[in-house]
């Protein structure tokens, strides 16, 4: 109890900044100790209670999210793997500005606390996190990777009620209980001993905590009335990124690559295997604008008869007056392009081509924000490995499987964590989800992990099957329950494949999306208004 009973110290401050930054740090995957975020808020609410000033607190702040950054997103600039100067100047840019993100609702309920003068105005924290989580996924800017929610992909009883809520709910859940500990501290605190309001907060702990384990789901909801089923194989091809695009500066590079996961295919083919998928970028071939190379693809897939979702670099050229600003140029011409990370989708015996481009970029590795607007940043940040100038596509493909008459999304990488994007395809048709990933940029650290449990929560959230391929670590399949079949090892060769079932029930969030969020936003908004006007009236009369 000693933690807590403390005065303006610096030690103390520390103290409690960095108790908050490492229990939220390991919180998170491949930890699988998610019960930490529930306690993980406690101290930085009881630093927020001795800081008076709004220049002090905000620095307390960033420091308690650096470090929370630091333990959480240490492997984003690739520093065991690569080294790409490019990256790690990223990815230590990145370790900046998260924090300023974070310290963000923080000094916003600080505005709020010191004008309504009440502790139970730390209400309002859970309502202005879940804001901030909402806020922080939309734009070019979006980096929805430290949701509170993602910390719970170890616990499937727990998080069974995101099918309605979304990872919000379940981020709100976590937040909830940091603030009744927090009362229940508080409690003894101005006690010094239990009495009946500390018993009633800590049953209400407890309540609250086993309360989501009382949702129930009917597993026989999600199963394909005319018991359809798919037999997917996933290839992990394990080639590293790097040698892959150094590897491709010819075009007889590209398709010997391309000829290689062929090769792949063709090796695991089995009878019983109706969809193969291959990996993000697995094809660094604008495949489709070279017949004699596309027919020679499609007559093995015919071969094989088996369908093919792969990844492949789709190229759009421009006339120079009809080029956007982003677009490069083809070095002694005037011809414009864009390169597109994208997906196809090949048939046996169909000459139809479905195809995807990457929607969800991420910020900076792949497209600079807002480069429209700030074009002439595109030449100084391209990345050495030639993908750091990725086109922004606007594509809303459902995939169709003709023989199964099924219906399927397949997005690239980034793309999963976005919770109401994934579930705008499914409210579509999508019957089924496929991401496919790299995953190989960053060494054998933890962002593979995180990335590969973060797909739980898109299974939960639409009850859809997920067929996860990365290139080189993790592939998997997830069911509608959330629970996780055949992972493969970090940077070894496999295939895996599992039977699945196309569905069509929508969840509540996959029908209404984000309303979770937008309510706590508007709570937000109305928190604030009266913090303001109850400052004024508390001044005036």
């Amino acid at each position: 109890m000693l933690l807590f009973k403390f005065d303006s110290q610096k030690k103390n401050l520390l103290l409690l900044a960095i108790s908050t930054s490492v229990i939220l740090g390991f919180a998170f995957p491949p930890f699988q100790m998610g019960i930490l975020a529930c306690i993980g808020f406690v101290p930085f609410l009881f630093l927020s209670d001795s800081i008076k000033s709004f220049g002090r607190y905000f620095r307390y702040s960033y420091f308690t999210f650096f470090l929370f950054s630091l333990i959480s997103l240490y492997w984003v600039g690739g520093f065991t793997h690569g080294k790409d100067p490019y990256l790690m100047i990223a990815g230590t840019a990145l370790f900046f500005w998260e924090p300023l993100v974070l310290s963000l609702p923080a000094m916003l309920y600080y505005f709020i606390k010191k004008r309504i003068k009440n502790r139970f105005s730390v209400i309002a924290f859970p309502f202005i996190w879940i804001t901030m989580e909402w806020l922080y996924a939309l734009g070019e800017l979006a980096f929805p990777w430290l949701h509170i929610g993602n910390t719970q992909t170890y616990q499937l009883d727990k998080i069974q009620f995101a099918d309605i809520t979304g990872v919000y709910g379940i981020s709100f859940w976590i937040l909830i209980i940091n603030v009744l500990i927090y009362f229940f501290i508080r409690q003894i605190q101005s006690d010094s001993k239990l009495n009946r309001k500390s018993y009633i907060y800590a049953i209400t702990i407890v309540l609250v905590y086993i309360l989501p384990n009382f949702y129930r789901i009917d597993e026989n909801l999600f199963h394909n009335p005319s018991n359809k089923k798919i037999n997917v194989g996933i290839i992990q091809p394990n080639i590293d990124p790097w040698n892959k695009w150094e590897g491709a500066n010819t075009f007889l590079g590209r398709w010997t690559q391309a000829e290689h996961y062929l090769g792949l295919i063709g090796k695991h083919r089995n009878d019983s295997i109706d969809i193969v998928v291959l990996p993000e970028s697995a094809i660094l071939l604008n495949l489709p604008a070279y017949p004699q190379q596309m027919e020679e693809f499609k007559t093995i897939v015919d071969s094989l008869n088996i369908s093919v979702v792969t990844g492949y670099v789709r190229v759009q050229y421009y006339e120079k007056e009809n080029a956007p600003l982003t677009s490069s140029l083809i070095k002694g011409t005037n011809v414009r392009y864009d390169s597109f990370n994208s997906i196809m989708f090949v048939e046996p015996s169909s000459n139809e081509l479905q195809t995807y481009s990457k929607m969800r970029l991420v910020p900076f590795a792949e497209r600079i924000p807002y480069a429209d607007k700030f074009s002439y940043l595109i030449e100084p940040l391209r990345w050495g490995v030639g993908i750091s100038n990725w086109g922004l596509a606007h594509d809303s493909t459902v995939f169709i499987d003709k023989k199964f008459d099924a219906k399927f999304l397949a997005m690239v990488c980034y793309e999963s964590i976005f919770p109401e994007f994934v579930s705008k395809f499914v409210d579509n048709g999508a019957e089924f989800l496929i991401f496919v990933t790299n995953d190989s940029w960053w060494g054998n650290t933890s962002g593979a992990r995180q990335h590969n449990q973060y797909s739980i929560l898109r299974a939960i959230e639409n009850r859809r099957w997920v067929v996860r391929c990365a290139n080189g670590g993790i592939s998997s399949f997830v069911d509608p329950m959330g629970r996780m079949y055949d992972q493969t090892e970090m940077y070894s060769e496999a295939y895996i494949k599992r039977q699945i079932e196309p569905l069509q029930e929508k969840t509540f969030y996959t029908k209404h999306g984000d309303w979770f969020a937008r309510i706590c936003a508007s709570i937000t908004g109305l928190i604030f208004l009266f913090s303001i006007g109850y400052s004024i009236i508390r001044k005036y009369l």
